[in-house]
């Protein structure tokens, strides 16, 4: 999917409002700030004309802890 310049910069707008406006007192609201984080640098990479392909946007997943029998 193509953005235009415009459209970036008022995506980028709208991500930084929400971000001066969050509240973090919970882990809930932590990860939604560091996922609007993570989205405000995407879109200034973008902006900044950075191929898609080498903005960093896939998250690690922590890997899960086999259970074994008793």
């Amino acid at each position: 999917m193509a953005f235009t310049r415009k459209g970036i910069e008022l995506l980028l707008d709208l991500v930084e409002n929400k971000i001066s406006y969050m509240d973090t007192e919970d882990r809930e609201a932590a990860r939604e700030l560091k996922t609007l984080k993570d989205c405000r640098t995407t879109l200034v990479a973008l902006s900044r004309g950075v191929p898609s392909a080498i903005v960093p946007t896939a998250r690690q997943e922590r890997p899960v802890a086999e259970l074994t029998p008793c």
